[in-house]
């Protein structure tokens, strides 16, 4: 009988917690490097744990990379030395949104027989637990099948986008349509709360008007919507960033989103 694959497991905050717990359920056998506010419950779940980057990396035949952005992959990957430890044969799945060439530079420098994908999600810890996931993911086709089912724990739908460094690319385009959505969002129910309407209710109202959107939907909640942009903000901050300086490198036109970078730009924006 085949060993089961050994999965390595780096950044359990509330996606990559849901996403190990996920895997455990579907009987994977998963070690994680013990740092995170979700390690006592994947520990509870079962997981092992191994508190060195490079130990971590070298055994395991998958490693799954689940943190905040690219300084903390270039740190985990490169200085640190976890992707110089990974064995031929094995998968780093990289689920962090950054920048493109990050991600190139990654699998440029990865050893020969590792393959690595970059597979950005859009979803939250509801849809990871419900494993109806979204990822966008940049790398090898072939590469992409053989953690197909791995993923598909997680996720309900898994698109290769092209090769690694695309999976961002999209990533982050969807990402600056949804800050320009929840700008224009916060700005409407803030319109709507200064002409006397209670805002979460009115929020509730336009989500089943034509005015309706993913990003209002999150608006439409007791809690003022200072509270969920103030939550909301660290990430889309970096991403809008990201989005506009590849798009301008790319020689493309970003005026349309110049009021979406300035909005993200500034560290407090009254709602």
């Amino acid at each position: 009988m085949p060993r089961k694959r050994r999965i390595g497991w780096i950044g359990l905050g509330s996606i990559g917690t849901q996403m190990v717990k996920r895997l455990i359920a579907a009987g994977e056998e998963v070690m994680v490097y013990p740092r995170g506010v979700g390690l006592t419950d994947v520990r509870t779940a079962g997981a092992g744990q191994c508190p060195d980057y490079p130990a971590l990396a070298s055994q395991s035949d998958i490693l799954g990379l689940c943190v905040y952005d690219d300084e903390q992959v270039c740190d985990i990957l490169l200085r640190q030395g976890a992707l110089a430890a990974l064995a031929p044969g094995s998968t780093l799945i990289i689920h962090t949104t950054g920048s493109p060439d990050v991600m190139r530079n990654i699998a440029q420098r990865a050893p020969a027989g590792v393959d690595v994908l970059d597979a950005c999600f859009s979803g939250g810890p509801a849809d990871v637990a419900a494993a109806t996931l979204t990822l966008m993911v940049g790398g090898e086709e072939a590469a992409l099948d053989r953690v197909r089912v791995l993923l598909g724990h997680y996720a309900g739908r898994i698109v290769r986008v092209g090769p690694t460094g695309d999976g961002q690319k999209l990533k982050l385009i969807n990402n600056l349509l949804f800050a320009t959505n929840l700008m224009n969002a916060a700005q409407a129910v803030a319109l709507a709360e200064r002409q006397g309407f209670t805002p979460h209710l009115i929020a509730e109202l336009m989500e089943t008007c034509s005015g309706a959107s993913y990003a209002l939907k999150l608006l439409a909640h007791p809690a003022p919507s200072a509270i969920v942009m103030q939550a909301i903000r660290p990430y889309l901050e970096k991403d809008v960033a990201l989005a506009m300086s590849n798009a301008d490198r790319a020689g493309l036109d970003v005026a349309p989103f110049a009021a979406t970078a300035a909005y993200f730009a500034r560290p407090e924006v009254a709602e």
